[in-house]
């Protein structure tokens, strides 16, 4: 059946027209569909468990981005997919989350989680690895890899300026599989609490 994008009357037959329409490759779709995702829908439950969405998730984010439904089931699935296939792989090589060369080991996986989930700006993020480091040789304090991460990617979407809707913290933490008592502790640490976050958003408001 033909479909109608809002103000625009260019008929869309199926997925495949609508891509072959308004984009050039899939690279383009991917950081839009999870970008709404990671902002505006939590795809983990109360116990840290990753949950599949509802029917209710995919309209929302179809409504909101104008993006076909079986596109965004496409790409979201896929995401959850490679997130619990990773999370298997880190389960059954727990050695890697003590290697001795954290530094090493926190770029890749950095990386790793980009491939995987695009919506954080990466190039900015490696360098915050980089004063990250120097943070916490100053406190002689070392968390595991995956926690170092999701403190990576918390504070390289909180200080970008061109976003004013942040990724859920949870979903965050779902992607780096850390716990809320190490992710907390790790932020407070560093000197990340709750204060100083919420005075910076205000600071940035006010720009």
């Amino acid at each position: 059946m033909a479909q109608t994008l809002k103000k625009q009357y260019i008929d869309v037959r199926d997925s495949s027209d609508y891509y072959n329409k308004f984009y050039k490759s899939q690279n383009g779709l991917k950081p839009i569909v999870l970008n709404y995702l990671f902002r505006n829908i939590a795809f983990v439950t109360n116990q840290d468990k990753i949950r599949a969405l509802t029917n209710l998730d995919y309209e929302n984010i179809t409504e909101n981005t104008k993006i076909p439904v079986k596109l965004i089931h496409k790409y979201v699935s896929c995401f959850l997919i490679d997130l619990l296939r990773f999370r298997l792989f880190i389960q059954k090589n727990p050695h890697i989350l003590n290697s001795k060369k954290q530094n090493q080991k926190v770029r890749i996986y950095l990386h790793k989680f980009y491939r995987i989930a695009p919506v954080f700006d990466y190039k900015r993020a490696r360098e915050n690895t980089r004063i990250l480091k120097l943070k916490l040789d100053q406190l002689f304090f070392w968390p595991q890899i995956m926690t170092q991460i999701a403190i990576i990617i918390f504070i390289t979407d909180l200080r970008d300026k061109n976003l004013s809707q942040k990724i859920i913290q949870t979903n965050i933490r779902a992607l780096c599989d850390c716990s809320a008592y190490a992710f907390h502790r790790t932020r407070n640490k560093i000197g990340l609490t709750s204060k100083y976050i919420k005075n910076l958003l205000k600071l940035k408001g006010s720009e």
